[in-house]
């Protein structure tokens, strides 16, 4: 029943997110279609046709209108009736201007197309256009002197760099909906909304400046949807781009900083909060003014600016926030894409598996032609073609005897051997079971082509759906939800905190029984091993479960910390001893090992021996050794991987060259062992005084693509020590009559308990039993069962975490 409650609880909350996210959808795209009609275009150019800064430059019309011919020709004929009409509202002249200069551009621009979408080409032919046609307008009203050249080189350059701010701002508008803006985007945008807004400049409604409405609208609203650091930068930026407008402007820049600070600091209070900070940025920043009527209008433009705010579709600001790094809507979203990867990955890996699935099936399917029933005959057929017709008999066996020669015929095609009488009766008998006879060698041959394809068959299969398996697993992991946390964290913070240990953070990647995984940073660098004899007993009684230390490392300069993962205990631990010595003390040993974990709280440790000595028999049993532990840290079953391996060896071996493996894999959970013996010498499990054998005989991988393997199973303990050897320590005891007692007593003898220890003295007794002579590569490789237990209790819990 608690299923069925969480699946429609679940249910119920994806509902409600696409529910909003519709209604979202239709809001942003009335926006959308207001910017592909053009209408945004012909609104700002009413606005920036009519911006003025510095009482005589008009900058603004020709970047914008370079940069729509740039990014969006099409929407050109918009752009410069918004401009121009903007203009008029100045006057006839700057109507004229504006109208000629965006003509002048399009001429010049259509003649430079080749070039001219460059940006910085086209930012040189702006600045080349404004400085043309302004130097012929001011030269048409009055005199030319040296100012009014340097006015004109001032406003083409002001041109150059609107253009190319503003083709930033385009490119920020058309970017793809999982894109981060970068810092100098989100300016760029600002000047491009703050340029828009200046246009407001000299409107009045009543006693209100609509622009100071403008500007602290933009601004609040840049500091609800990215935050402090943004929205104040927003504040100063736009401010700035006023005061080129009016000095008067000037204060306005403090309350518009102030206000993005605010504003950006209390955006956890959504709305409301920003507007807070709006209004005490207008009453901190009011109580400087000397007029107080001055401040009530503030206060009244502001109200408006909140007002607007409010009304604003929070799918427009939640639209802009998914671009800020740092806000909730971009984390949000990012988390959002990241899961649609992940499934999508999921999905084609679980079409990979089951493709797999489905080869495997097929070539488990594939079982050798079976015989026809017909067979028999047309092996008579054939032989009575090379035989009977060229016979004097052939009417008297075929056509008056046909019923008995038939019969006999076919009792020879079958079982190979005739019948009484058959030799007097047929004149060519010793032909024709030659003939028969070759058929029978034929056939023999075929059925043994026919047992191999059947035996290849399955073994691809087996492969295939080893891989299928993995893939599956693979895919069930990328489909599971990443565990939001964050509750949790904060109380393990709380508690660690409680006990006195400070920790900066805490990441929890899982919290199931016996797979605990989390990572603490400490603001400081462990010395006195703080994380195994504090933090992990701490953790350990805060999750009522022991918790070690996995792995610990300082963070490197300039940062100082400290961060360590720590993971759930395993109930066995083990610890791995290896000795060695090389063919006639040579420095190159034909033996190679490993004793590795294992993925899922296992362990293997293995021996393959190359045949021979030296350096070839050397790269035989790296190459065996390194495919075997690659397949099993892959997941791939122990069984399948050696197989697989033995498959890679016969295919390509090109010499007698062959390969034993002993491989011992232990669960860490239950220390149940499992040993898989192809061609190697028995192994030794030593408890106490007891000493049991574990042992298997088959050829070893390499000889044939059918191989056989003795699996055998044991169960272990706490304080077992497992030797496995490789042959050289058995067969190089030529003057001991009987090696594995000799072995057995070795082992029992031994008083140490370290593993190392262990196996550097059964190689050095059996070197000394063989006379001192090593006439084969020596390996043993000794592991010691122990119970996990931590070197720090646990502290006993204040409280409970929950």
């Amino acid at each position: 029943m608690a299923n069925v409650h969480e699946a429609n609880f679940e249910l119920t909350n994806a509902l409600s997110l696409n529910r909003t996210r519709r209604k979202e959808g239709k809001k942003l795209h009335v926006m959308k279609w207001i910017y592909e009609k053009g209408i945004f275009h012909l609104l700002a150019g009413l606005m920036l046709g009519r911006a003025i800064v510095m009482v005589q430059f008009m900058p603004f019309a020709l970047p914008f209108f370079a940069a729509v011919m740039i990014m969006q020709r099409q929407k050109a004929p918009h752009t410069f009736a918004g401009l121009t009409a903007g203009a008029a509202a100045l006057g006839l002249l700057p109507a004229l201007y504006t109208a000629s200069i965006l003509l002048v551009y399009y001429i010049s621009f259509g003649l430079l197309r080749k070039y001219a979408n460059n940006q910085f080409i086209a930012a040189g032919l702006a600045a080349l256009v404004t400085g043309v046609v302004k130097t012929c307008y001011v030269w048409a009203l009055r005199p030319l002197d040296w100012m009014e050249g340097f006015y004109i080189l001032s406003e083409a350059a002001m041109t150059g760099i609107l253009l190319l701010i503003f083709l930033q701002s385009f490119l920020v508008l058309t970017k793809g909906r999982r894109s981060a803006y970068t810092h100098e985007e989100l300016v760029a945008l600002s000047v491009l909304a703050a340029s828009i807004a200046l246009g407001l400049t000299g409107l009045m409604a009543g006693d209100l400046f609509v622009s100071h409405i403008a500007a602290r609208y933009l601004v609040l609203a840049a500091a609800l949807s990215a935050g402090a650091l943004v929205g104040s930068t927003a504040g100063v930026v736009i401010g700035l781009i006023f005061c080129l407008a009016s000095f008067a402007f000037i204060p306005e820049v403090a309350l518009l900083a102030v206000t993005g600070l605010l504003g950006g600091l209390l955006k956890s209070g959504g709305r409301i909060g920003a507007v807070i900070g709006l209004m005490l940025a207008t009453i901190l920043t009011g109580l400087m003014m000397e007029n107080a009527l001055r401040l009530e209008f503030s206060l009244y433009e502001s109200a408006i600016a909140a007002l607007l705010l409010f009304i604003t579709p929070a799918g427009w600001v939640r639209a802009l926030a998914r671009h800020i790094p740092g806000s909730e809507e971009y984390a949000e979203e990012q988390q959002h894409y990241a899961k649609s990867v992940r499934d999508v990955t999921a999905e084609k890996v679980e079409h990979f598996s089951v493709m797999f699935k489905k080869l495997s099936d097929s070539f488990s399917d594939v079982e050798p032609g079976a015989e026809n029933a017909g067979a028999a005959d047309e092996m008579i057929g054939c032989v009575t073609q090379q035989t009977c017709d060229q016979c004097f008999r052939k009417e008297f066996c075929w056509s008056e005897h046909f019923d008995r020669t038939y019969e006999w015929m076919t009792v020879l095609a079958e079982r190979g051997e005739p019948e009484s009488g058959w030799k007097s009766y047929c004149v060519k008998s010793e032909i024709m079971e030659k003939e028969f006879e070759q058929f029978h060698q034929d056939k023999a041959v075929n059925q043994l082509m026919q047992q191999h394809m059947k035996d290849g068959n399955r073994f691809v299969a087996r492969q295939l759906s080893g891989l299928a398996d993995v893939m599956s697993e693979f895919a069930n992991e990328l489909q599971r939800e990443t565990q939001q946390n964050g509750e949790q964290e904060e109380k393990i913070l709380e508690e660690l905190q409680e006990y006195g240990v400070r920790a900066d953070q805490i990441d929890i990647h899982c919290l199931e029984s016996g797979r605990v995984d989390l990572d603490v940073l400490l603001p400081f660098q462990e010395k006195h091993g703080e994380c195994d004899k504090l933090i992990a007993p701490m953790l350990s009684s805060i999750l009522q479960e022991t918790v070690i230390v996995h792995q610990k490392g300082d963070l490197p300069p300039p940062y100082y910390g400290t961060t360590a993962t720590f993971r759930s205990a395993k109930a066995f631990q083990v610890t791995a001893g290896i000795a060695h010595a090389a063919y006639a003390g040579g420095l190159v040993s034909g033996d190679s090992y490993t004793a590795t974990p294992i993925h899922e709280g296992k362990f293997a440790a293995a021996i393959c021996d190359g045949m021979g000595n030296g350096q070839k028999a050397r790269e035989e049993s790296e190459e065996t050794i390194g495919l075997l532990e690659e397949m099993l840290k892959a997941g791939i079953e122990e069984e399948l991987a050696i197989k697989s391996v033995n498959s890679i060896l016969t295919v390509k071996r090109t010499s007698d060259m062959y390969s034993t493996v002993d491989l011992a894999m232990i669960d860490l959970q239950n220390a149940r062992a499992r040993f898989l013996k192809v061609g190697a010498v028995p192994s030794y499990v030593k408890r106490g005084k007891q000493i049991q054998m574990i042992e298997a005989a088959n050829l070893p991988l390499g000889f044939f693509h059918e191989m056989e393997m003795d699996i055998l199973e044991h169960q272990l303990k706490s304080g077992d020590m497992l030797f496995m050897l490789s042959d050289g320590l058995i067969d190089g005891l030529r003057s001991i009559e009987n090696p594995e007692r000799w072995m057995r007593r070795q082992i029992a003898e031994l008083v140490t308990t370290d593993p190392q220890e262990a196996a550097d003295l059964l190689v050095e007794s059996a070197v000394r039993a063989a006379g001192g002579s090593i006439d084969d590569d020596m390996t043993v490789v000794a592991v010691k069962i122990d119970h996990q237990v931590p070197k720090w209790a646990a502290i006993p819990l204040k409280r409970s975490v929950g």
